[in-house]
């Protein structure tokens, strides 16, 4: 029986939560079998970097080059373990992305009993994460499994799981580096964990440093290639990361304002759980207020960054405070204010529901996207682009994951060829502070920069519909253009 300072007389069985894990998988399968015609542009190039190693042993995005430009280490991983089992990619995605949303609930509803909360709120959770529409239009990329990942984490943090704690520390440190800021977070908060200190941190050693050091080594760089291209991309003319959900929401404002919902209601459930806290009051649940606070510390991180706004950086936030947001539903629920715990936790989902089916069914492109064209587009325009440059190659016009994938050719940018990231790591140098430099130069200690790879072809994106519609592209957030295939050997742009 599990006592509310989340100390235990006896282990948990998990036997007991088949029933969270039953609703997970049914209705993340539906929400897999919606979008799994709408992935982004960079999920196809985790899709890429799987495929390739789970078919070649090879680590790129195209067969022909070693790349370091998979922003999440273990998703590429896991996805090539599972895709070499099932051999096809997007198969294998919708296998983790099942299975990661069951985890959460069951870690969720074993972390709500541990607390003395309702079990329900553990598949409830899951669902709000799985059916945020931002998060859905992420589905490929690391998202689903770090929200996992996250689960096991408050689940560790409050059972007192020194050794899971660690091991949970280290995925999210293979997952993003960035996801560290959670676990400080819990750790800041929990002063308990400190009593374990070393068991923890061996293990989250043992879990993560043998990736590190062997990409030390092999890649010239312990941190994946895109911690230098990203921050020199900057901003989008006067929009970042601080201000780009106002940019999002002035093309697709319902998605936004879906989205964001949890995410405000677990701000208001942060603001009681700390004013609880002032009185020692809801002890129990304080684990799951550190993880909104990890959420709100990731939000803020960013901002200081001055990253461009790409969707899938408001994730983490999205999900820290939904799973603050249904510890609060919980804790009302626990307060015997069942119904309108339920009623809240209800009405939420139902938003999210009727979001993802009136999108389309299956959905032709995600609910937020930046990119150009369709995955349906590239699919076509890749199969063509593959038997048109045969064993050429060809610079991408800015976007490469799709193409990448249906081509299955020499395509490349400075996601796929290291040949253009000295140049990229010496404008890192430039403008970088001493102790950012310091870092950097460590990082990149053992790297050897290479030549690019002769350039054949050009594919450019043009304005308009252009003469051949085999080639035409164009989406929600961007105007109709078309893609050109030309001679030659430019600079290739850096793909979104």
């Amino acid at each position: 029986m599990f006592v509310s300072d989340g100390m235990a007389a006896d282990r948990p069985r998990w036997s007991r939560y088949g029933w969270s894990a039953g609703v997970a998988a049914v209705l993340s399968a539906g929400l897999f079998w919606l979008v799994r015609g709408s992935l982004i542009d960079d999920s196809y190039i985790t899709l890429s970097y799987a495929r390739n190693l789970a078919f070649y042993g090879h680590w790129g995005l195209i067969t022909a080059e070693v790349s370091n430009s998979a922003t999440a280490p273990l998703n590429v991983l896991v996805l090539a373990a599972v895709t070499a089992v099932v051999r096809h990619p997007v198969l294998a995605l919708g296998i983790v992305f099942v299975l990661a949303n069951v985890a959460l609930a069951v870690f969720l509803h074993a972390t709500a009993r541990a607390s003395g909360l309702p079990g329900w709120i553990g598949p409830l959770g899951a669902l709000l994460v799985a059916a945020n529409p931002l998060l859905l239009s992420t589905v490929g990329l690391e998202m689903t499994l770090a929200s996992a990942l996250l689960g096991m984490l408050l689940f560790a943090a409050v059972r007192r799981r020194y050794v899971l704690f660690g091991v949970a520390a280290g995925l999210l440190a293979l997952t993003r580096l960035d996801l560290g800021v959670f676990v400080l977070a819990v750790l800041i908060g929990r002063p308990g964990l400190w009593r374990g200190w070393w068991r923890w941190l061996l293990a989250a050693a043992v879990t993560a440093l043998p990736w590190f050091v062997f990409s030390w080594f092999y890649f010239g760089s312990a941190v994946p290639d895109t911690l230098v291209i990203k921050q020199v991309q900057r901003s989008w003319g006067d929009w970042d990361f601080h201000n780009g959900l106002q940019l999002y929401h002035q093309v697709f404002p319902t998605a936004v304002v879906i989205s964001l919902v949890p995410a405000v209601l677990g701000l208001v459930c942060l603001v009681g759980l700390c004013v609880l806290r002032l009185f020692r009051r809801a002890a129990r649940v304080w684990p799951w207020a550190l993880i909104g606070l990890g959420a709100v510390a990731h939000y803020y991180v960013y901002t200081l960054m001055g990253v461009p706004p790409y969707h899938w950086y408001y994730g983490p936030s999205l999900i820290g405070l939904t799973v603050l947001l249904v510890g609060g539903v919980g804790l009302l629920a626990s307060r015997r204010l069942v119904v309108p715990a339920v009623l809240a936790g209800c009405a939420v989902f139902g938003a999210q529901g009727w979001f993802a089916l009136q999108h389309g069914l299956p959905w032709r492109e995600a609910a937020i996207t930046t990119n150009w064209a369709t995955s349906a587009d590239y699919a076509r325009i890749g199969a063509e682009l593959g038997r048109v440059v045969g064993t050429g190659t060809v610079a991408s016009p800015g976007e490469i994951g799709a193409l990448a994938y249906f081509c299955d050719c020499a395509i490349v940018d400075t996601f796929s060829d290291r040949g253009y990231l000295a140049a990229q790591l010496e404008k890192r140098l430039a403008d970088a502070s001493p102790l950012t430099r310091a870092l950097l130069e460590l990082n990149y200690r053992h790297f050897q920069p290479t030549e690019p790879l002769r350039v054949d072809y050009v594919l450019r994106r043009e304005p308009g519909p252009g003469p051949d519609p085999l080639w035409r592209i164009g989406t929600t957030w961007a105007e109709p253009a078309h893609l050109a295939l030309l001679p030659g050997e430019p600079e290739p742009e850096t793909s979104e």
